[in-house]
């Protein structure tokens, strides 16, 4: 019964599928508005990792599953595969039920990440982490990935994101952090779709430094704004006093349309910081907007007739939807989307955690390469498991508000400790690599042999600084190639001046 179950839920994602694709709108002539349902979750900010997992994962899912009971077409999107890692094991019977929602295509795992995480300390190398192990954790728990990176409140995004994002497959990325004033010298009144000062477009094309791109949804509104009206028409014109004047989405998706020759754009609603779900008026407005005004839509031959379609939506359909054919003519830009206002001090503070977050991509980059010769050699095994859950600790501690700096003290106590065990993982997979490596070397020597390993990817000629016990002014070391080289004893330790291959050992004599 289980695996007819599983079977069942994995036809109906199927079917959801083709039938998604089967009613892909045409965006040169059919006026669409994307609108995502979000919750979002600061898995640690003005709070700690026990209390996300006693109260903000919990009501997210209980409030979510009300809504989604309640209101057929609904569809919730929540991200970070980290947050539903804790839900299994915090929260196992809620997440069996979540499995289910997820296979009929109601609650989308967005952002392809482990966390929505900070984009500017980070490597490049463990952006690329996040989202290989964000979504193969949605691939083995769910069966499905997501094609878009989600980053709302990210603070601030460098010129490098497109390219990485592009070459991981993604196809979409959105934010709505921009409008908390942005840096880049774009926008403003008379711009080409008439965004805020700081925004380049509402649905464009972010180009990076190699030349590859993605589709970026760069204005959707506030992650915590609410559906009032009917948006699928636009709203009254208020006067000077006017209070929430309404966003004229028709209008947008108009001068959008008029911009790139694609009538869509993408809207943001829902909650935050602390998870939960929608406002259930929003919820209700939707679902009367969906029910009444898309069935005139779907009823309506006339193009450019002023109807607007409303899909309540996953957060990569958008971008899925657009096709390559189309991405040519919509708006571009190239270069860094960085914040003036907001988290400019954060870059200087808590170094610690910034410190041990570079420590630990080293680590890994070292201890990795070292564990492939050990495998190749038949040294040792390669310790895929024991690297990946050290990369989790520290993806985890990447989050937004934690390597940033802009947590509670008491939050950097949890990370800190992530920290320091994935660095004890990384180093101990180091030096179980580096003997078994060792082992196949030739060391015999007339002294003392000394292995000298170099991860990097370039031949090195660097200083090495060896503990062992010998006298001041006695040592002599000798390289490989049978040749004395620069030393002193300084301290009880020998420094010695070696050059060692790329990403390759090389045995020092210390006589």
């Amino acid at each position: 019964m289980r695996a007819l179950t599983m079977l069942l839920a994995v036809l109906l994602a199927s079917s959801l599928a083709v039938s998604a694709q089967d009613t892909q709108p045409d965006l040169t002539k059919e006026p669409t508005l994307y609108v995502v349902a979000y919750s979002h979750l600061d898995t640690q900010w003005r709070w700690e990792y026990p209390r996300v997992i006693d109260d903000y994962i919990p009501k997210t899912l209980h409030d979510n599953f009300a809504l989604l009971d309640k209101y057929p077409n609904y569809i919730f999107n929540f991200s970070g595969s980290n947050r539903y890692r804790m839900a299994k094991e915090y929260w196992p019977a809620d997440y069996a039920r979540l499995k289910q929602y997820i296979a009929a295509g109601r609650w989308f795992p967005a952002g392809s990440s482990v966390e929505e995480g900070d984009v500017n300390v980070p490597s490049a190398e463990s952006i690329f982490r996040q989202i290989l192990y964000g979504n193969r954790y949605f691939q083995r728990e769910f069966g499905k990935t997501s094609a878009e990176y989600m980053l709302p409140d990210c603070f601030g995004f460098p010129a490098s994101l497109p390219s990485i994002l592009a070459h991981a497959g993604l196809k979409g990325f959105s934010t709505q952090k921009l409008t908390w004033n942005s840096a880049a010298p774009v926008g403003g009144r008379g711009s080409i779709e008439e965004t805020p000062r700081g925004i380049p477009f509402n649905v464009g094309y972010w180009v990076g430094p190699d030349g590859r791109g993605i589709v970026a949804a760069l204005n959707p509104g506030s992650y915590g704004g609410q559906v009032r009206e009917d948006i699928s028409k636009s709203p009254p014109i208020l006067d000077s006093n006017g209070r929430n004047n309404p966003v004229d989405w028709p209008g947008r998706v108009e001068r959008n349309g008029k911009a790139s020759g694609l009538f869509t754009d993408y809207h943001y609603y829902g909650t935050g910081d602390t998870g939960g779900a929608p406002h259930e008026d929003s919820v209700r407005m939707m679902e009367a907007i969906v029910t009444r005004n898309n069935a005139l839509v779907e009823a309506s031959t006339a193009v450019g007739d002023g109807l607007l379609k409303v899909v309540p939506a996953t957060a990569e359909q958008m971008f899925l939807n657009i096709r390559p054919e189309h991405i040519a003519r919509l708006p571009r830009y190239e270069g860094d989307l960085l914040l003036t206002d907001h988290s400019a001090g954060s870059i200087t503070s808590q170094a610690y955690q910034k410190r041990w977050n570079r420590k630990n991509e080293l680590l890994a980059d070292a201890a990795e390469k070292a564990s492939v010769g050990a495998a190749w050699l038949g040294a040792r095994a390669y310790p895929q498991e024991r690297l990946n859950n050290a990369w989790t600790l520290v993806m985890g501690g990447q989050f937004h508000d934690i390597l940033p700096g802009t947590a509670t003290p008491k939050a950097f106590n949890f990370s800190w400790n992530d920290d320091v065990i994935a660095m004890n993982q990384f180093a101990g997979v180091l030096t179980s690599a580096t003997e078994g490596i060792a082992s196949a070397l030739n060391t015999q020597t007339l002294g003392t042999p000394i292995v000298v390993y170099n991860p990097l990817n370039i031949e090195r000629e660097d200083v090495v600084e060896v503990n062992i016990p010998i006298r001041p002014g006695t040592a002599r070391v000798v390289g490989p190639d049978g040749r004395e080289v620069p030393a002193q004893v300084a301290d009880g330790k020998v420094l010695f001046l070696a050059r060692v291959p790329s990403v390759g050992y090389a045995v020092y004599d210390v006589r």
